[in-house]
Parts: structure tokens; sequence; C-alpha cells
């Protein structure tokens, strides 16, 4: 099959993408909140709206992998029927691979509606009030938000965003219908308003500023970074713990203490010493010289414990000691 150049390069852009975003931190956007006190039709479902339709934006400028937040009870049920037995098990998602947050975004929407001056409203209009959307107005919107580090706690960007918008109407109040779901960017009705343009302009904003922040090594990644470097010094450590000689059958069958709790594994070397212990007047060891006379190489090893062969001219004794070469 032949193809072109042009398909050959969208192929490469699609695989670095999806290999970039791999790398990218995780992020998601909660419910946006809202001010009651100045939105008097503010529903919780339209900060869902508001979220998802930042999710979206968010996860066209390739700076963040996004998180799913609102369905996550759909994403448990699905795990569930696995775990019931509704799905073939070689197929089933296993709990526990959910992908956790570098950054929450959080907002929180202080104007939000439509400014009607030739009927004399002299500011947002109120819930209740039905046409709304024949009229011309002026919408307005303002969000003020902030990019905070899950892991920490600390705000990493704060700002707010606003926009006004001339055009037709869009009766919120009526539209709400008791749960605010007609605001997002599947309903035309709304994103053809001139509310529906004024936050879009709004969100187009807050993208700017953040696609414009340097973000910092989340604080997740610094824990887990710093979790694998204690354990690494640790497992180190271990490793360097020294070791005694068990039992020798022949060259090829030299059983010493360090096994795979320690970090060994076959093929690995280990520096065999000669022991030499001082005793007093009375029998008791009181210092222990050692010296390198080669080396073994494990062969199998066990949880506690290896098989190990010797390749030198001397002969192995037990009680010897080992060390990771």
């Amino acid at each position: 099959m032949k193809m072109n150049l042009s398909t050959i390069v969208l192929g490469i852009l699609i695989t670095t993408s999806r290999v970039f975003a791999d790398d990218l931190p995780t992020c998601f956007v909660a419910p946006f909140s809202g001010d009651t006190t100045a939105i008097q039709y503010w529903q919780p479902a339209m900060g869902e709206g508001l979220g998802e339709m930042l999710t979206t934006e968010l996860g066209k400028i390739n700076k963040f992998q996004m998180l799913e937040v609102n369905d996550l009870g759909d994403l448990k049920n699905e795990i569930n029927m696995g775990t019931d037995g509704w799905v073939e098990q070689s197929q089933k998602v296993d709990k526990g691979g959910f992908a956790a947050a570098d950054f929450m975004f959080t907002a929180k929407v202080t104007r939000f509606g439509n400014k009607e001056s030739h009927i004399g409203l002299g500011g947002f209009a109120p819930a209740g009030f039905g046409n709304l959307g024949l009229h011309q107005t002026v919408a307005d919107v303002r969000i003020d938000w902030r990019l905070v580090d899950v892991a920490t706690r600390k705000i990493v960007k704060t700002g707010s965003a606003s926009a006004e918008q001339k055009g037709g109407g869009f009766d919120v109040g009526s539209n709400v219908g008791g749960n605010g779901g007609n605001i997002n960017m599947g309903n035309h009705e709304f994103m053809d308003s001139a509310l529906g343009h004024a936050t879009e302009k709004t969100l187009q904003q807050i993208i700017s500023d953040v696609q414009g922040t340097t973000l910092p090594e989340s604080g997740r990644v610094k824990q887990k970074a710093g979790l694998t470097a204690k354990a690494s010094a640790a497992n180190d450590a271990l490793k360097h713990k020294p070791g005694k000689v068990l039992a020798v059958a022949s060259k090829n069958t030299i059983i010493v203490s360090l096994g795979s709790k320690e970090g060994f594994k076959e093929g690995d070397k280990l520096e065999l010493y000669q022991t030499n212990d001082v005793k007093d007047d009375k029998g008791n060891v009181v210092f222990t010289d050692e010296k390198l006379v080669g080396e073994l190489t494990i062969l199998s090893v066990q949880e506690d414990r290896s098989r190990a062969s010797f390749s030198g001219d001397l002969e192995v004794k037990q009680g010897w000691t080992v060390k990771a070469k």
C-alpha cells in the first residue's frame, strides 16, 4: 500500500502526541462554584457544565493529561461489573488503576448573566424572567480561578478573566430548569447567545494564562521521587550488608547468607574474604581480620540465601565473609 508524505507526517505527529501526553502532568477541573449573592439562579450543575467546558479546552493545549471527575460513578460501575462477574475475567477492569492528579483547577463564577438596559433592570437578570432570549442583550461573565498543587495545596497560579458580549439573549433562569444542565458546549442555543460567546471568551482568557504558566514539578512527583530514593538507598544499604559462607559442598555449591531480599540475583558477583579471628586468653573473639581472596558468582537465589561458585584455587571455608562487589 502506497503512503504519501502527508500520511506519514500525520502518523508521526499522532504517535509523538501520544508519547508526549503520557509524560504530561495530570490535572482535573473541579466543578465551578458560583456567587449566589450575585447570581440568583445559580445551580450546581451549571458549575459542572462550565467545568466540563474548561476540561475540554485545557485538553487541547497539550500541557496536561486531563482526568475525568464528573462521571466517576460510571467508571466505578464499570469496574464493579468485572468484580461482580458480569464481565469476562480476562477483559475486566481492575480496581486500583486510576491515575492520580498532580494539579487541580478550581474556579468561582462571580458574574454570569445578561444586562437588559432597555427594560430597566439595571443589572443581572434574576430568575423567573421568561423569553429574555428574544431581546438584544449585553452578557457579562467573570470567573476567578486557581491552579493548585494537589499534594501540597500550594496555589501555583491564580487569576481572573471577564468578558462582555452584545447579541442575542439567553435566559439562564428558564434554561436552568432546576439543574443547570443546559450550560455546556453541546447546547447550540447557549453557545450562539451573547452569554455563550462571553463565556467562551472568558474561558479562552483562562486558557491563555494557563498556557503561558511554567509549571513546577508537582508535589506528587517529588513525593514519589523521594520515596523511590529512600527505597533505593535502603536497598543499597541492605545489599552492602556483609554475609557469611554457610556451607561448602563443592566449588560450585557454596551456600551464602545473602539472597533476593537483599537485592541479589543470578549472575551477581560477591567478594570473598578469608577471615582470621583474633582471640583473647579466654577464647573470646576480640578482632576479626579479613583478607580479600577472590569472588563468587551467584548461580541461584532464594529469599535469604544463594548458591554460588568459586573459580579460585583456595579451599573456601564456612564462616568466611562475602560482600556485594
